[in-house]
């Protein structure tokens, strides 16, 4: 049972269940909007604390083409137990566009290509364990990522259900406290965005882009790589330095009523990787979350 990429009529005909709303190109909105990476990276000891780097982007996300797939399994009771899979190749460009004086010293500037992605999302149609979506991601810094999840269709009550995504360091699980020094109170504004969004929570700035735009459709999708099966593989540099140990993202598939009463397609998401770096000054390793955030409109 092999894997096919189909031509647009085949593709037409097949069930891609919650990920058929992510088909086609889809483009960063237009500005003031933008995408935000926001990440707290440790100094060389524990005295110097640690640099919030707050970078805005600009981003072209695809997927296509459609494919299926099919695995042959065991036979149970005489039935055959083969499982049916379809899915999006997607691929995924961010550009820098940040033309603060920290973000070209840190090789950051406006206009550099920052994340390069390539992978699949596959809707699980049976024998499924639960989770009926998958996630398939290679990164050229020398990570392999499967995530796997579940969906949710349905428009909620308000427009405020982005939950929160802190970037706040911590210990690994059974470190010790971090103490006082890596308190909440540090993370103030940084000064290069000074009122764009809480820098603390990078979900607050989706929840500032869809202000009070009508949803009158959503699907949601949650993937994780702590699910069950999940996981992260990393090449040994990147597992010795900076590990990249779990990632959640949450992304919602829009509908929305425009001002002059023509609905629209967009499409936000928030991620977060934990990033393990090895202990500089610290006596211990110290998870530290790399979040991103964006909102993308479908180009037609």
């Amino acid at each position: 049972m092999g894997t096919r990429i189909l031509s647009k009529e085949e593709a037409a005909k097949v069930d891609l269940g919650p990920l058929a709303g992510l088909q086609g190109k889809w483009v960063s909105k237009p500005k003031p909007a933008m995408g935000w990476n926001v990440i707290a990276v440790p100094g060389p000891t524990s005295t110097q604390g640690f640099t919030l780097e707050v970078i805005p982007y600009e981003e072209t996300l695809t997927f296509t083409p459609v494919v299926t797939a099919g695995n042959r399994g065991p036979f149970v009771d005489g039935v055959q137990q083969d499982q049916s899979l379809a899915g999006l190749m997607y691929e995924q460009v961010i550009h820098s566009v940040c033309d603060t004086d920290l973000c070209k010293k840190m090789g950051f500037g406006a206009g550099t290509e920052i994340h390069a992605e390539r992978g699949i999302f596959l809707h699980v149609k049976n024998l499924n364990s639960n989770f009926e979506i998958a996630r398939l991601s290679t990164i050229p810094h020398g990570n392999s990522v499967l995530a796997l999840g579940t969906s949710v269709v349905g428009v909620p009550p308000d427009n405020d259900f982005f939950g929160k995504a802190p970037i706040a360091p911590r210990p690994v699980p059974g470190g010790k406290p971090l103490g006082m020094g890596y308190g909440e109170f540090q993370y103030e504004q940084n000064p290069q965005f000074p009122g764009v969004f809480d820098q603390s929570d990078p979900n607050t700035f989706l929840r500032k882009t869809l202000g009070n735009d009508k949803l009158t459709a959503m699907t949601t999708l949650i993937v994780s790589t702590k699910n069950k099966d999940g996981g992260i593989l990393n090449i040994p540099f990147i597992e010795n330095n900076v590990d990249a140990t779990a990632l959640t993202a949450v992304f919602w598939i829009e509908t929305i009523m425009g001002a002059n009463q023509k609905k629209f397609d967009q499409l936000q998401y928030t991620q977060t990787i934990d990033l393990v770096f090895p202990p500089t000054g610290f006596n211990q390793p110290i998870i530290w979350p790399h979040v991103t955030v964006n909102t993308l409109r479908k180009v037609k």
